[in-house]
């Protein structure tokens, strides 16, 4: 059986595993102009790409557009171009550096190409850190449905190195700090009150929480790998998060990923007391917490029936029905809901009146 949970590792080990096992293969670097603009010259200086192999450290680079919009068929057609232009053979390296739409793009492109080569995922976001790279996911968007098309498929590690967040703007440590927010309200009180009190100006004091976040995903897709039951709770927020960020695409505004989770979180507590009987008090501290976080993203009664549809074309759906992960309190929460249409515009219409 194969192992979704990717060792996590340091950039020197994996340079040795580098050096140890792929010294005949021809390498290709994965990047956006971002992580090739900030990340790539810190990777150099840090020596971590050097003391290699020749064909490593000549790394040949592919460098795909930034933004959710370029998460699709034509640019995973093109990457796979530019590996047949550059002549990548069955034992090639594809090295993603990057977010989390290099990592999954980039896992999708190694898993397919001459039916699979290794790739490793340097992440340079904090999401890509705390969730996108870890469980073997990978894929790309489809008519701006999110993530319609892809597969399980795990890199050989994760190489995880906190400097890169340096490189980052607030909103993409917020974008970030969503998935964390997730993962703290899923599985745990105590991780939930130190998420809490994160500062995320000192990247050495949050290194432990990231490292916590990674360990929590790991102990859940170990239990689950390809997501039949219990991997399902780490879609708690995305459901509604989703219809957010698919919403903002069609639209062209602008939406991270970690924002539209945040936005789904406060819908999906919301349902959480209307089904489950979350307390109110704590939705209340936890809605304001998030709030005091992320701007609301704006939406209009106008919105609804394209986010109902949105909604029913969620991957994670069966038989027309709208599901979500709900929480019965912080640390317990529940499967499998369906979720009817009225519901889910009540949830809306709270959302507005936050």
């Amino acid at each position: 059986m194969i192992s979704y949970t990717t060792p996590t590792v340091s950039l020197e080990e994996l340079r040795a595993t580098l050096n140890r096992d792929y010294c005949d293969s021809s390498c290709f670097l994965l990047v956006d102009e971002n992580s090739r603009k900030h990340c790539l010259p810190l990777l150099y200086t840090l020596d971590h790409l050097l003391n290699l192999p020749a064909s490593i450290q000549n790394a040949q680079i592919i460098e795909i557009p930034s933004g959710e919009q370029h998460k699709n068929l034509q640019t995973f057609i093109w990457i796979i171009e530019q590996l047949i232009e550059k002549q990548a053979d069955r034992k090639s390296l594809l090295i993603n550096v990057g977010g989390g739409l290099v990592c999954d793009m980039g896992g999708f492109v190694a898993t397919c190409y001459k039916r699979g080569i290794d790739f490793f995922n340097i992440p340079t976001t904090l999401l890509a850190m705390v969730d996108a790279t870890h469980g073997g996911k990978t894929g790309i968007n489809f008519e701006n449905l999110k993530n319609q098309i892809g597969v399980f498929a795990p890199a050989k590690a994760v190489a995880i190195h906190l400097d890169f967040l340096n490189t980052l703007p607030k909103e993409e440590i917020l974008s970030g700090f969503a998935e964390m927010i997730k993962m703290a309200l899923i599985t745990s009180v105590d991780f939930w009150k130190t998420v809490k009190k994160a500062d995320l100006t000192d990247f050495i004091s949050i290194k432990p929480l990231v490292l916590e976040a990674i360990e929590k995903k790991k102990r859940i897709v170990n239990r689950d790998p390809v997501e039949k039951s219990i991997r399902k709770v780490l879609n708690f927020g995305h459901t509604f998060g989703h219809a957010f960020e698919t919403l903002a695409l069609e639209n062209k505004r602008d939406l991270s990923h970690g924002h539209a989770v945040a936005m789904g979180i406060l819908c999906e507590l919301w349902l959480s007391e209307k089904i489950l009987n979350f307390d109110t008090i704590q939705r209340e501290e936890i809605t304001n917490f998030i709030l005091s976080k992320y701007p609301k993203f704006p939406i209009q009664e106008a919105d609804f029936p394209r986010l109902i549809e949105i909604l029913l074309q969620d991957k994670k759906n069966s038989h027309q029905e709208i599901k979500s992960v709900l929480l019965e309190k912080i640390g317990y929460p529940q499967l499998g809901f369906n979720c009817s249409e009225e519901l889910c515009l009540e949830a809306f219409r709270a959302y507005i009146a936050l």
